[in-house]
């Protein structure tokens, strides 16, 4: 086994996919399944022609050859099988770039690393998709005078200076790029131009270094040790994403979507491109003797930089008060247009007092974990916060959510039956209560909505209240999901669809009612294979999910596929032996409840 001192020189090819996590999220499994037969590709042509894979992760492959012409020959050989693989294949078409350097690293175990491997993964994010790019250590080391190249000079990429080559490619269109210094000239030229234009565009524009940021904020961190604060790194995290959605110019992706797991063996940089973010906002509380250290940073994937925006040393009340200057301080760092009415709605609170906020906090915490026992401890803290505050609205809207959940049997389990069944009035009454109160604070026309159309069948008054949620939040991935809802509601598919689409966007690791939303766009034009096929994702992330299966069971029998409806039908009822078609409800759409009853006499006929 090779040992870190030794030092080798070696030729190290870096492959990697185009726009890989995207195409995941729109189509997971064919782009997971297209992806292993990319790999065999790799693997079977690198090895062909003498190399070694040392490293491979997710969709990247990183190889050594000792001699540098089967490198290149493994290189173009593997573009073109790619290519042929491409035209044939049924599932997702790939692309990869590739990049190749030569030179010394050393040896960790079978792993290599160095500057070679490091310049390799440089071109390869340099190269075109479907390309080969070359450094000139690699070119002049290969000593093949004829092979045809474009050379692009020197190059910075990721703050590394490279001398970079172009394989040409049949098929591959050239490109024309300009080197370091035609761009120094090109820059001399308009310099002038700059300083006199700069000064006139500064009396009539707000110059910001962004026109747009995609922003998310992680987990906050405690590390206290106390678990009773875990409500408060909850809770700061929850108040700054929800007052950055409100700005126009941030798109912020949903909190759901940047997990503690999902941080797991992952920089910042690596989540930054994943999710094509500009920046990402993080924190961390500690104690200090009987006081609480609270920490806000941020993170800007562009220059790769990170920094402390925000910082204080206080007890936990005035953490609490000084909230609102936290916030200001994540607005204040990202560097947008951005004007003074939009910053102060971002900054509301909802209530000046620092009790009521703290129950609400509390109760915010428990209700996102969603199990029955936190649920009922939410009700008890939002119900704290509104005896304390009465005119704090946030705390009704999201009883009403609240009280809309526990109509369901297993979520309401830890309420008496005379709380679950009064829900529904009281799920009515206090989202009515929270736009009443709150008339700029966006949760309240959202749970509204919720409430209406997932609950009372007014599609029509829940799609308005949900266009000022938005208005309100441009950036709220659950308030696009909910429009999607109401606009089935109002048998509108094709607009639901495009909903739908924009809360992925904002909501990559969306929940499981995404695809039950677009199942049943699907079911309502017919469509009944998309439908089929998209119920079928849902059910491989989560099995046991009932209105999947059922309308998985719904499209076979609509297709003709009797046995497949009647397998699916005997895993229904083993999920729930008291199902029945006849009485079977998911929101308040008719045209399913009639297709349920359809499925029903087919399958008993």
């Amino acid at each position: 086994m090779q040992t870190v001192s030794e030092n080798l020189q070696k030729n190290i090819l870096a492959a990697d996919a185009v726009g890989f996590s995207k195409l995941v999220s729109e189509n997971e499994y064919e782009t997971l399944a297209s992806l292993k037969d990319c790999l065999n590709i790799f693997a079977e042509l690198i090895s062909k022609n003498g190399g070694r894979i040392f490293h491979s992760a997710g969709d990247s492959v990183l190889a050594e050859f000792v001699d540098s012409k089967n490198a290149l020959k493994a290189a173009r050989s593997i573009q073109s099988e790619l290519c042929e693989h491409q035209k044939s294949t049924k599932l997702q078409k790939l692309e990869f770039r590739i990049g190749i350097d030569f030179g010394e690293v050393f040896a960790d175990g079978e792993n290599l690393l160095g500057e070679a491997v490091n310049f390799a993964v440089r071109l390869e994010s340099f190269a075109q998709p479907n390309g080969i790019s070359l450094s000139k250590r690699f070119y002049q080391n290969l000593g093949m005078s004829e092979l045809l190249v474009s050379d692009h000079g020197i190059q910075t990429i990721k703050n590394s200076q490279i001398h970079c080559f172009d394989l040409i490619l049949p098929g591959l269109r050239k490109r024309r790029l300009l080197s370091s210094k035609e761009r120094f000239r090109i820059k001399v030229g308009v310099l002038f131009f700059i300083v006199v234009s700069t000064t006139w565009a500064y009396n009539y524009y707000f110059v910001t270094e962004y026109e747009r940021s995609s922003v998310a904020v992680v987990p906050f961190i405690n590390k206290s040790d106390d678990p009773k604060l875990d409500y408060i790194v909850a809770g700061l995290r929850n108040e700054i994403s929800g007052s950055l959605s409100q700005i126009s110019s941030m798109d912020v992706i949903s909190n759901s979507s940047i997990n503690a797991d999902s941080l797991q063996n992952q920089s910042f940089l690596e989540i930054s491109k994943q999710l094509d973010l500009d920046h990402l906002v993080f924190g961390e509380i500690s104690l200090q003797d009987t006081q609480i250290k609270l920490a806000v940073n941020l993170y800007e994937s562009q220059q790769d930089t990170r920094s402390t925006i925000f910082s204080t040393t206080s007890e936990l009340t005035e953490i609490l008060e000084n909230n609102k200057r936290a916030v200001s301080s994540v607005i204040d760092g990202i560097d947008v247009p951005i004007s003074s009415s939009e910053k102060a709605n971002a900054l509301r609170q909802g209530t000046l007092n620092v009790a009521a906020y703290d129950e609400f906090l509390k109760g915010d915490y428990h209700f996102n974990l969603r199990t029955p026992l936190d649920t009922y401890r939410a009700k008890t803290h939002f119900d704290n916060a509104i005896n304390i505050d009465p005119k704090f609205a946030r705390p009704y809207g999201y009883l009403g959510i609240l009280f809309s959940r526990i109509l369901n049997p297993v979520a309401g389990s830890a309420f008496k039956p005379e709380e679950r069944d009064s829900a529904m009035y009281l799920a009515d009454l206090t989202t009515k209560v929270a736009t009443s109160l709150g008339p700029n604070v966006p949760e309240t026309f959202f749970a509204r909505a919720f409430v209406q159309t997932l609950r009372l069948g007014q599609h029509k008054e829940a799609l308005e209240n949900v266009n000022i949620a938005l208005a309100l939040r441009p950036s709220y991935a659950d308030a696009m999901g909910v429009k999607a809802t109401a606009l089935l509601g109002l048998k509108k598919p094709l607009e639901a669809l495009q909903s739908l689409e924009k809360a992925r966007e904002l909501n990559p690791n969306f929940s499981i009612e995404y695809f039950s939303i677009e199942v049943i766009a699907h079911l309502m034009m017919k469509e009944w294979s998309k439908a089929k096929k998209i119920a079928t994702l849902a059910l491989r992330r989560l099995p046991e999910h009932e209105p999947s299966l059922v309308m998985v069971i719904m499209a076979d029998v609509a297709l003709g596929n009797m046995e497949d409806a009647l397998w699916n039908l005997e895993e229904l009822l083993i999920l729930n032996p008291d199902f029945k078609f006849q009485t079977w409800q998911f929101g308040d759409f008719e045209f399913l409840s009639e297709i349920a009853l359809q499925t029903a006499k087919k399958i008993y006929e």
